[in-house]
Order: C-alpha cells, then structure tokens, then sequence
C-alpha cells in the first residue's frame, strides 16, 4: 500500500464523521479478526447460510406450470416427489429437508426489498429500522478464537449496501450490519495470501491502528451531547463500527506467528464477475472458495447473499447466465403477467439450485480432515429466501442440508400449516452446533420435527 493511501486512510479515520462507514484497516484486511492458535477439543460443527432474493416461482394450481414448475412439492412426508425446480439436488435427497410454512411473525406484512437485513435475526421493522444479532453471529461469538476468521459473510454486491437495500445478512450484537467481500481474488487472499512484510511490521500496524480508532472513539464520544437526534444516530452508527473493529483488532494479534494454509490459487477463477458470460463462473468460484474456507477450518460460520433485493446490484444480471433474458427482479415480477412468465421464473429457481447441488455435492464427497464423515456430515447449510413470492412475507422457500453427525434428519418435506416463526428454526440450528441456548428473538420451541 502507498504511503498516499496510508495517509488518506488515516486522514478519514482522524476526522471521524466524513462518513458512517469505516473503511477495512491494513492490518483487517491483512490478517483479519482471531483471538487464539486453532485448537479442537471436540469435532467442529459448522454453518452456512446461503439468502436469494426476490421469492420463488409457485405458480397457482390449476396453472399448466403448476405440476412441475412450483418450487415447493406438493405432497408433504418422506416420499415427497420434486418438481423440476428441485430436481437437480435429487441426488441428495437423503442429505437435505424441504421446509415450508416458516416467516417471522413481525416480517410478514412487510412488503420492502429489505428482508434479508432481518432473515436471521426477524428483528420488527414496523416502528422503523433496528436490528439485533443475527444468528450465524452468536454461533460466532460462541466459537471465537477457534479459527482465524471467527466468520465471513459475502455477497456478490459487496459491502453492507444501505438499510433499504442490504448487501450482507449478518448483522453484529450491536444491531450493525456486517460488511461482505465479493470479490474472489480480494476473498482468497484475505484466506490464504501471507503478509511478505513479516510479524512485526503486522504488529505496528495493529498497534497503529488501535491508536488512530482510540483517538477517534474519545473525540466523537466528546462531541456527542452537542448534537440533535439525526445526527446522534449518525453518530451511534459509527461508534458501533469502531467497537466492531476494535473487537477485532483486539484479537487479530493472537493470530500473527500462525502460518495461514497454503492453497494453490489456481484452483479458482479470480476473473469471474457476476455478468452475463461470466455469472455462472463467479457462483461456482464462490461456492468453492466457501468450501476451501471450511476444509482449511479457516472459519466455520459463512454468509452468502447471491443479490440484492431490488432492481439493481450486480447479482441482478445473474439470470442472464441462465440463458434468460430478463433480470431477477424482472422475473418475479412478470411471472403472472407474461406467458411463459411462471416457468421462466422457474428455470431462474432451477439454475440456483444446481449451483447449491454442486456444492452440497462437493462437501458430501470431501472428508472431514477433523472428524469422522464428510464435511457436509459436520455442516448445516440452510438456503432459502424471506418472501415465497416478490413482497409476500410468508411461508419461506427453505432447504435445510447437511449435519448428519450434528442431529440433523433428512429425507422428507416437511410442511407446517400453521406458520411458525423462522427463529424456531434458527434456535434449532444454533442449538446442533453447540450454542447453549434455550431461545433465539422470537422464538416459541424447537423444531423436533428435523431432528433425530
């Protein structure tokens, strides 16, 4: 890094409220948060969790696409048969759960393209924006120091976007969303790319860093009666990311004589973007570099959101490498409109699925280098989406995969007629990966009906 762009850095950090946003420090982006050498004194359990925006095709019964084409099954139980948006991830039938019939209680009249700030975490948005914790954070929280990234959340947007329009679906203890990497080369060398300038100059840089956000934190914290409510809020939001980064700079110095795994970059492809040619290239290189993530126990908690919730956003075009021609947005929106309108929206659905195929696939067929079966066995990958159809708040399209050796049952489409709140399934969840807990926001019991 140039020393011109050292100083502006430090130049933005000095003034404090140029923005609410902090930019990632050197030393972060380095050699991000870690609190101590990975050690297991039980087998790991891990969590992904994979968000899609904008709904699911489900054509009406009665609609000629309605017998192959809708994205739930239509008969419940163990012998459930899937349509052809599922149809891919037949191979993995025994590994995986169809869900429906889950929202949050205080989501489901919320018809914004802002529900994936809340997916994990179903904080009520009906007295305007505030937000809690988001699970995959607790878990976490519960395992920090274990591994040298305690999570990674991602997205193909990148960074947090706004509160109308959330890039990332992991939200901190303060209520903050976290921002998400994008880019695979900038994701890879965060992983597995060595600092050449050595431990000591890590640490001057960590200790730099320190210095700049403390003198950051006492000034703004002096100014703060002075200053009217908006501007307070403002304020507050920025504090909250110095304490985030002053969490992980605390902790980041624990992990600098830790050698970082060595990976052969070759495995990826670091040219592929979320575009038309190249779209299905950038899913696939993300999907493995989450599971290089988990294989090397670089974290054990990641994030994923495939788009943004809107017209916008890179994620947006993805459709375009599925041969259709429309953009997401413009799928769930014309579906009812269009003829041909329910299954092309469908062919969309098909498309994602085969990539999540593709990888439940690959972590079923990779051995657990710390534990007995295959890294799947020891991972819950839940998929899924906060609306079924565009601005409907209910009955989430969700497959839950993996954790076999965590508790999990599979093998069946489990509908709930009676709409249960999202977070049963969240405390669920956080309970098989070992958080000790006994609810999640608001949650009314755990979900037996997955478990064994």
């Amino acid at each position: 890094m140039s020393h011109s762009s050292r100083h502006s850095r430090r130049k933005f950090l000095q003034h404090g409220l140029a923005g609410v946003a902090l930019p990632p420090l050197a030393s972060l982006v380095a050699a991000p948060s870690a609190a101590r050498a990975a050690t297991t004194a039980k087998p790991p359990t891990r969590l992904v969790t994979i968000f899609f925006p904008n709904g699911v095709s489900l054509p009406p019964e009665g609609h000629r696409s309605f017998e192959d084409w809708h994205w739930f099954p239509h008969n419940p139980g163990s012998d459930y048969v899937m349509t052809k948006t599922l149809q891919p991830l037949a191979g993995l039938r025994s590994d995986l759960s169809i869900l429906s019939g889950f929202s949050h209680p205080h989501l489901r009249t919320n018809i914004t393209h802002s529900c994936s700030a809340q997916f994990l975490t179903g904080e009520d948005q009906s007295k305007g924006y505030k937000n809690s914790i988001s699970y995959d954070q607790v878990f976490a929280g519960e395992i920090d120091g274990t591994t040298r990234f305690s999570s990674i959340a991602l997205s193909t947007a990148g960074g947090t976007g706004s509160v109308g329009r959330p890039a990332t679906i992991s939200v901190n203890r303060d209520g903050a969303l976290l921002p998400s990497l994008s880019d695979p080369q900038q994701i890879f060398d965060r992983l597995f790319v060595v600092d050449e300038r050595g431990a000591e100059a890590r640490a001057r840089e960590i200790a730099r860093d320190r210095s700049i956000l403390d003198r950051v934190s006492s000034r703004l914290s002096r100014v703060n009666g002075t200053l009217g409510a908006e501007d307070r809020n403002r304020l507050d939001a920025y504090l909250t990311a110095t304490r985030t980064l002053e969490r992980q700079l605390g902790r980041a110095h624990d992990w600098l004589n830790v050698p970082k795994p060595d990976v052969d970059p070759g495995l990826f492809d670091f040219d592929a973007e979320p575009t038309r040619e190249l779209g299905t290239n950038y899913l696939r290189t993300m999907f493995d570099l989450i599971h290089m993530a988990l294989l090397t126990d670089s974290t054990r908690v990641v994030t994923y959101q495939t788009a943004m919730e809107n017209a916008g956003g890179r994620g947006n075009q993805l459709p375009y490498a599925a041969g259709l021609s429309m953009h997401h947005h413009q799928l769930s929106h014309s579906a009812a409109r269009d003829e041909g309108g329910w299954e092309r929206w469908a062919r969309y659905d098909q498309y994602l699925t085969e990539r999540l195929s593709e990888f439940l696939t690959k972590m079923a067929q990779t051995p657990d280098p710390l534990a007995d079966g295959s890294l799947l066995d020891n991972t819950i990958v839940l998929y899924g989406c906060g609306t079924s159809k565009t601005h409907v708040g209910r009955n989430y399209p969700l497959i839950l995969a993996g954790g076999a050796n965590l508790g999990l049952k599979h093998g069946a489409f489990h509908r709930f007629e009676q709409e249960r709140p999202f977070n049963d399934l969240l405390l669920t969840l956080l309970q098989r990966v070992g958080v000790e807990t006994e609810s999640f926001g608001d949650s009314e019991g755990m979900v037996d009906q997955i478990l064994f």
